[in-house]
């Protein structure tokens, strides 16, 4: 197993993963919703697992970067600019990364949880290091 750190300060921001394909996206029409919540997709990538994606589809509207299950990311926090975690029904990717480190600030990923898009953090590949856990 493996983690990542950011490279900056080489704090720890996921919990231990592993490497598998990714998976399809979900694009499951979610009609008769009732609350905000029931229009968020289920997460794309299973727990203790990521999965490059440099290259998402053309209109995806996915950053590329190494995917991960949201309940993985540890050692981030929203970004201070509030103008990057706006959405729809959630938080979405448009305005760029919208997770830094907590330790030292740095832009590190891309957390999507809204109605019209993917639910991961897509993690920014220039600015994580893969460490293993028992290093």
């Amino acid at each position: 197993m493996a983690r990542f750190l950011c490279f900056a300060c080489r704090r720890p921001i996921t919990l231990p993963v592993r490497r598998i394909p990714l998976p399809p996206a979900h694009y499951t029409a979610i009609a008769g919703a009732t609350v905000p919540t029931d229009r968020i997709q289920p997460p794309r990538m299973p727990r203790g697992t990521y999965a490059a994606n440099h290259r998402p589809e053309e209109f995806s509207g996915e950053p590329p970067g190494l995917v991960i299950h949201p309940d993985d990311a540890v050692g981030m926090l929203l970004h201070p600019d509030r103008s990057r975690v706006g959405g729809c029904c959630g938080i979405s990717e448009i305005d760029g990364p919208n997770l830094v480190c907590a330790g030292c600030g740095t832009d590190l990923a891309t957390h999507q949880a809204d109605c019209y898009g993917q639910n991961q953090i897509t993690l920014v590949a220039d600015a994580v290091i893969l460490s293993h856990v028992d290093d």
